[in-house]
């Protein structure tokens, strides 16, 4: 509902009561019947209805068009004046107000209800004003940080396959030199998942989705290290289908191949488990010599998480284990 539609349905609720209030210690000093309080509020009643369309007037002639309050007022106050002119009641009407009551003192209650009563609106429709500008610096402000976090997003995201991909041309020319059968059975399942995985356009990835995608990737890692590490999966069906941000699964694989060192004898073992409300990867340490870690995978992935979910990942490393936890979000 518009502001204005909400003024007037407020300025015809409230007239009724604000001339209640304004008429009743008047009825008590006239002491007159019944009669003569309801042809008070009647008139209380209209003129106030009068004086909130003048308000919603002068606001939306004036304050859309940035008038100052002073200006404002200034105006207010020359048309209130109008009113009691136009509106200056008979002697007769004076009398039944205040019988023993001289002009001047009538004039002067006149003046003082007339702009009480303004006075009174203007505060109500002011506040309603401050308060709609509040809403729309709040939804700007929204807005603002939405756009903001869609940046982040996109250079993210820009981070992360290129990340991979350079990663993954390393490991090529590393096979290519020891083993040409395996570098090109491994080129082969790169072009596959890169083929499914690279063009993905959504910020968050279901669970069961990003599962596959990291189990091409371990198949990646099969060929270049066969039986020299193990993949565990244990995942609750009920949380397949929650959302987590894409290749988070595989970037802390990655990052678990990347430092450790491992052979047949002492294998890599990387699990990753559900764990309340959370997708957790875990795997032993036996941290690789010479390799200096820039946490670039990590930070990406914080972020991503805080952007999606408003969750930090959780990061505990024991000396023995080194585990994430990354917030599921209920799709």
């Amino acid at each position: 509902m518009k502001n204005s539609q909400q003024l007037i349905i407020r300025g015809l609720l409230t007239s009724p009561i604000i001339a209640i209030l304004v008429c009743s210690p008047i009825y008590l000093v006239i002491e007159n019947p019944l009669r003569t309080f309801l042809e008070l509020w009647l008139v209380f009643t209209l003129g106030t209805i009068l004086c909130w369309g003048i308000q919603i007037f002068l606001f939306h002639f004036l304050k859309k068009r940035n008038y100052k309050n002073w200006q404002y007022l200034i105006i207010l106050l020359f048309i209130t004046i109008m009113i009691l002119y136009v509106t200056n009641p008979s002697a007769t009407m004076r009398q039944g107000f205040f019988k023993s009551s001289s002009k001047e003192t009538f004039l002067l209650f006149r003046s003082a209800l007339v702009l009480s009563i303004n006075f009174i609106i203007y505060l109500i429709i002011d506040l309603m004003y401050t308060n709609e500008n509040k809403v729309e610096i709040i939804k700007e402000n929204a807005a603002l940080q939405y756009s903001n976090l869609e940046g982040n997003y996109k250079l993210l995201k820009d981070q992360v396959n290129p990340h991979f991909l350079f990663n993954a041309l390393n490991i090529s020319k590393s096979l290519i030199k020891t083993n040409p059968q395996r570098a090109e059975k491994y080129v082969v399942n790169l072009s596959e998942f890169l083929r499914s995985s690279i063009n993905n356009q959504q910020k968050s990835i279901t669970l069961k989705k990003e599962l596959e995608n990291c189990q091409q990737y371990i198949d990646l890692q099969k060929v270049r290290f066969e039986d020299a590490f193990t993949f565990t999966v244990e995942l609750e069906e009920k949380f397949l289908y929650h959302k987590l941000p894409f290749y988070a699964l595989i970037t802390l694989t990655e990052n678990a191949f990347k430092h450790n060192s491992f052979s047949d004898d002492e294998p890599l073992n990387i699990l990753i488990k559900t764990v309340d409300d959370c997708v957790m990867v875990k795997n032993n340490l036996n941290i690789k010599k010479g390799v200096n870690s820039t946490h670039t995978g990590l930070s990406n992935l914080s972020q991503r998480s805080l952007m999606l979910s408003n969750h930090d990942i959780n990061i505990e490393n024991d000396g023995q284990h080194f585990s994430v936890k990354i917030k599921l979000i209920d799709s």
